[in-house]
């Protein structure tokens, strides 16, 4: 077959995933503490350079490939909101949240008080604190405080500290479902960062270059299609030459 066609088949591929990505990106253009995802390529023979064994043939690998996608941690812009357990986190930690498939991590900071007296979020998660330690609050003691740092005063009494948890390669952290990341074999770092409290942070995705992105795309994978058309008519012609003249 036409090397050419695997190239166009490369192609659609590659740009397939891209959309998918791109559309996920803007559907979360409004969720809280999202992060999109971005994709990376191997172009031409750099793929079957790596000797990473990537999917395909090696004349898909030649062309077009997407190599890996990774998550964009930028920080996303902060929405004053006044709710005392709406908290935003700047800087390059995040929150953990107990779930029934172990400690995850978000930053997502709409939290409540749950039935139990401590801090959760909207599913019931508990919010972690130092030495992954539920935070007790009592709904009669006051208002909630939260300082920079993390800690949660009642009138004059700390109600415990909110672990904020950074780590080595964030690049590593896999979704989890439900704006979360799953943790699991992620190394600890030192976290840079602060709680602000009353605020939340917003999805870091571009609306305009999502959008600039996807019209981009779309053409791309019109190419990508024109080609493999072409490439496919030309293969059909010969084949109908080829067996008119007895090849």
């Amino acid at each position: 077959m036409d090397p050419a066609y695997y190239v166009a088949a490369g192609s659609l591929k590659a740009r397939s995933v891209q959309l998918d990505m791109v559309s996920n990106n803007l559907a979360n253009v409004a969720t809280v503490g999202y992060k999109p995802e971005k994709t990376f390529f191997s172009v031409f023979n750099k793929a079957k350079a790596d000797g990473r064994g990537l999917p395909l043939s090696g004349y898909v690998n030649d062309g077009t490939l997407v190599a890996q996608s990774g998550v964009d941690f930028s920080q996303g812009g902060q929405r004053s909101t006044g709710r005392s357990l709406d908290l935003a986190i700047e800087g390059n930690a995040f929150f953990k949240v107990k779930t029934p498939q172990g400690i995850q991590a978000t930053r997502d900071g709409r939290f409540q008080i749950g039935k139990d007296g401590n801090l959760q979020a909207l599913d019931g998660s508990l919010l972690m604190g130092k030495n992954n330690l539920p935070i007790a609050i009592d709904p009669a003691a006051g208002p909630v405080k939260v300082l920079a740092d993390g800690s949660v005063q009642q009138g004059d009494a700390t109600a415990g500290q909110i672990d904020l948890q950074a780590f080595a390669t964030p690049s590593a952290l896999m979704r989890a479902g439900s704006n979360r990341f799953d943790t699991t074999g992620s190394k600890p770092a030192e976290a840079n960062a602060t709680v602000v409290q009353g605020s939340l942070e917003q999805s870091s995705v571009d609306l305009s270059s999502c959008m600039i992105d996807m019209i981009r795309l779309n053409r791309l994978f019109e190419m990508s299609m024109k080609v493999a058309s072409t490439v496919t008519n030309d293969m059909d012609a010969k084949s109908i030459s080829d067996i008119s003249t007895g090849r």
